[in-house]
């Protein structure tokens, strides 16, 4: 009766265990830059103007690593806007696994500041703000019998 279990020199990819720890350690080395920890909340924001909704959960000045539901399928090119900073990020998918998406940063462009309009504001400050009349609303019948 032949083995039927398969040796393991019968897989051509088979690593040992020396191999497969020799790996591991050339992929962290070969960062080229530190990654630096976030939990940015941040939108992908698709050519054809769509929107999705994602954390950044570390970066660094090459690349990043997103958290984007993985029903969510990415194109190969995309925007990334920081929610609370003024700037974007063109960025080019790098891999993608599961609820985790690695991107590449092609380019960094500052967002125009938005200006407050001051003048409304000091208009209504101006203006006496009327005193509200809740006589039309009612009141609210008491139970209490008057005596």
């Amino acid at each position: 009766m032949p083995d039927s279990q398969p040796q393991l020199a019968d897989f051509p990819f088979a690593l040992t265990t020396d191999d497969a720890a020799a790996q591991v350690e050339a992929a962290l080395i070969a960062r080229r830059e530190e990654r630096t920890s976030t939990n940015w909340i941040a939108l992908i924001r698709l050519f054809d103007g769509t929107e999705i909704p994602c954390n950044i959960k570390d970066i660094s000045k090459s690349g990043a690593k997103l958290g984007v539901p993985a029903a969510y399928e990415l194109p190969a090119a995309f925007m990334i806007r920081i929610i609370g900073r003024d700037f974007v990020l063109r960025v080019n998918l790098a891999w993608r696994r599961g609820n985790y998406a690695g991107v590449r940063i092609e380019r960094i462009a500052k967002l125009p500041v938005v200006e407050e309009k001051k003048a409304p504001a000091a208009e209504s400050a101006a203006k006496p703000v009327p005193n509200p009349n809740y006589s039309s609303i009612g009141s609210r019948r008491s139970r209490i019998s008057p005596e």
